[in-house]
């Protein structure tokens, strides 16, 4: 859009300039009507309702402490347990790892052995005559 268009949709407003600023006094309204509780709260006839309030709150606070006792003693047993699996875990890992290396080496032994039985020596040969000559080299 152009320079004069948007001057005629929306002419310039002038500022105006400051002039010298007056002080009111403020007025205060009083207000008179009576303040609503949020809560009715019924005072107990015999006049013993802060005392009871009292000692709820000590009993309250008492219960508190001794749940929070008891929640660190949880937490603390859980992290024993938790530390336990994990040493279990770790040992658990080692005992097959150990468990793997013995069955390899069986079956190494159990194929040596297989190998053996099925290779019979020759009743007599030159080889086995001649490879024995009392300690003697050739």
């Amino acid at each position: 859009m152009s320079a004069a268009a948007v001057e005629t949709t929306m002419p310039a407003q002038a500022t105006p300039e400051p002039g010298p600023t007056v002080l009111r006094p403020v007025q205060w309204t009083a207000c008179t009507a009576a303040p609503q509780p949020a809560v009715a709260v019924r005072p107990s006839p015999d006049g013993s309702g802060a005392t009871d309030l009292t000692a709820r709150l000590i009993a309250a606070n008492q219960r508190s402490a001794e749940l929070e006792e008891q929640l660190a003693a949880a937490i603390a047993e859980r992290d024993a347990a938790e530390h336990a699996a994990a040493q279990l875990e770790t040992r658990n890992q080692e005992l097959a790892s150990d468990l793997d290396n013995a069955l390899d080496q069986l079956a190494g032994h159990a194929l040596h052995a297989e190998q053996e039985r099925l290779v019979r020596p020759a009743t007599w040969s030159p080889w086995t005559a001649s490879s024995d000559r009392g300690g003697m080299q050739r």
